[in-house]
């Protein structure tokens, strides 16, 4: 069965275009650690209300058996941390991670990260959204930060450049 589990700053900005269910593509089921739960509702808005109905319905929270597998993830963000350990615990090989350092950290680890900007291109590959810079465009309205390299490469692999 294929699973992923997803950081703070992917749920609140897919939420934010209201595209939660990107997360699903190619895989069976979703965790969110703990922690991300508790990151995500610090402030409350029509993002957190979808995520909080993702929660209800197929979105999974899930909490670590093995605390002692953060020791080895100091440096990075206790969401971020979370994803790796609880993926590393659970046998995952899926997250979804935007920040670079915790990208990084994942590939080390043997995972394969996927970022926001990814799994727009994957939905835009799908058929499941029109145009991926309009979604970008969104995105860094709601206060995404997105290199121009990164704009430019996800935008060429689209058809869109």
């Amino acid at each position: 069965m294929r699973e992923r589990i997803g950081d703070t700053s992917p749920l609140i900005f897919l939420a934010h275009l209201d595209r939660l269910g990107l997360l699903k593509i190619g895989v069976e089921n979703v965790f969110a650690p703990r922690a991300v739960i508790e990151e995500v509702f610090v402030k409350e808005d029509e993002a957190t209300a979808r995520i909080k109905e993702a929660l209800s319905q197929w979105l999974k929270e899930c909490r670590i058996a093995r605390p002692e597998l953060l020791v080895f993830l100091r440096g990075l963000g206790k969401g971020e941390a979370e994803v790796l350990a609880q993926a590393v615990e659970r046998g995952i090989t899926s997250v979804v991670l935007d920040d670079l350092d915790a990208r990084r950290r994942a590939i080390t680890l043997g995972l394969k990260p996927i970022g926001t900007v990814g799994l727009l291109l994957a939905a835009k590959r799908k058929g499941l959204i029109r145009s991926l810079k309009e979604e970008l465009d969104k995105l860094v309205s709601k206060g995404f930060r997105i290199s121009d390299q990164l704009w430019e490469r996800a935008l060429r692999e689209a058809g869109e450049l």
